[in-house]
């Protein structure tokens, strides 16, 4: 594995994908455990309404993924384009801090942070592209190892702001370090970014946008990506209850839910690492699956516990089966689209950001019909389901695919 890592870490371009990433990983971190508490508890919101303004947040995220996806494989302007994005998420995060309201916060979170949540789709395909041009890089590892600096960031950001919470920080100042981040990655693009390593004519996908856009809404593509998108839902929908049920159902404070969710992604490290190995034996389906199975079982009794003290222990199944669903999903989805970066990391953030407006949809319905602790029960369903349907999708592609060369018919 040292191996593996050092011959990623020496491509310039996987490393400057990497890095960002990580950074990247340090704002999202800062942020996500918080943002309902922010958006419910603090500025008031009702249940329905900030469902629907993060569901509308993630899908301009979804919809301008594409875009960006198509548009930097036709172009090759993946600089300019990733500038843009990081220059975005200074001014949503600056403008959270310096006016904190309602209106402030759908403006941010409706358009400014989720146009720049398209980097998250930028470094995956720039991962990809290093990918494609050295040959000595596993591609399996590459993305399992991009979507772990990720995570790793969420194993080492929560515990920091819980301490700093714990002691009486005001909530907002996190949008004030998420300025201070961004700006340090813009500056880490301006400075570090490959001489020699820009987009040539080869690497230009040479199709229009429209062609580009057909080929990312395929039926067998959507069928995939709404079976990712209901299994990651469950993962996006933790991200929402998990300071709401530890403050109304299991007596916490505001802090815990960083320690948690810290925890949890301390635990997905490791997973992520190791998980290219064992995809050697097992299919991504399959290995889905898995992850889905074993991550139910944290998601299921979390809002039952008598107390956060008798609650720790679930952040082991719940580390293990986000490290899987996380990474073995990026490279199924960018599976699909090997000679397209753009267009295969485009479908690596439309599961992400499906998976967030699957979350926003089984919130609004589950906090009408129930409450928090039934709602994740209701996307441990959801989980399910996606499981069962890519699984059972795949399996008639190949039987599919199996019959047609038995006929003497190329696919």
């Amino acid at each position: 594995m040292l191996t593996t890592i050092s011959i990623c870490w020496n491509d310039k371009l996987w490393r400057l994908s990497f890095c960002c990433i990580l950074f990247m990983g340090v704002v999202v971190a800062s942020l996500m455990p918080y943002l309902s508490i922010i958006g419910i508890e603090r500025l008031g919101f009702s249940d329905t309404t900030y469902a629907i303004v993060t569901t509308g947040g993630a899908l301009m995220s979804l919809l301008a993924s594409v875009f960006v996806g198509v548009y930097t494989d036709q172009t090759g302007r993946y600089r300019e384009v990733l500038i843009t994005s990081i220059a975005l998420g200074i001014i949503g995060s600056l403008a959270m801090y310096l006016m904190p309201a309602k209106g402030t916060f759908i403006l941010a979170h409706v358009l400014m942070i989720p146009l720049a949540s398209t980097a998250f789709t930028q470094y995956f395909a720039l991962g990809q592209l290093a990918a494609n041009r050295n040959p000595k890089i596993d591609r399996d590892f590459s993305s399992s190892a991009i979507r772990a600096g990720f995570s790793l960031s969420f194993a080492l950001t929560p515990p920091v702001w819980a301490f700093f919470i714990a002691q009486g920080m005001d909530l907002f100042i996190i949008y004030a370090v998420m300025a201070v981040l961004n700006i340090f990655i813009l500056t880490l693009v301006f400075t570090s970014w490959p001489k020699d390593q820009t987009s040539d004519n080869n690497e230009k996908s040479g199709i229009t946008f429209f062609q580009g856009l057909r080929e990312l809404t395929a039926l067998p593509v959507m069928i995939r990506v709404f079976a990712i998108s209901a299994i990651l839902g469950a993962v996006n929908l933790y991200n929402i209850v998990l300071g709401l049920i530890i403050i109304n159902n299991l007596d916490g404070i505001e802090a815990q839910a960083g320690l948690f969710a810290g925890g949890v992604a301390l635990i997905e490290v490791p997973v992520m690492l190791i998980s290219p190995a064992i995809l050697r034996y097992v299919s991504k389906s399959a290995f889905i699956g898995v992850g889905a199975l074993i991550y139910i079982i944290y998601l299921i009794p979390f809002g039952t516990m008598s107390s956060m003290t008798s609650a720790w222990w679930l952040m082991l199944p719940a580390g293990i089966g986000a490290g899987i669903l996380l990474s073995v999903s990026v490279g199924y989805m960018q599976d699909m689209m090997t000679h397209r970066p753009g267009a295969g990391g485009a479908l690596v953030s439309v599961s992400h950001f499906s998976a967030a407006i699957f979350a926003s949809g089984v919130f609004a319905f589950g906090t009408s019909v129930t409450d928090y602790v039934g709602t994740s029960w209701i996307g441990a369903g959801c989980a399910i389901f996606g499981a069962i349907l890519l699984m059972g999708f795949d399996k008639w592609r190949l039987r599919s695919k199996a019959y047609l060369l038995k006929q003497g018919i190329e696919v």
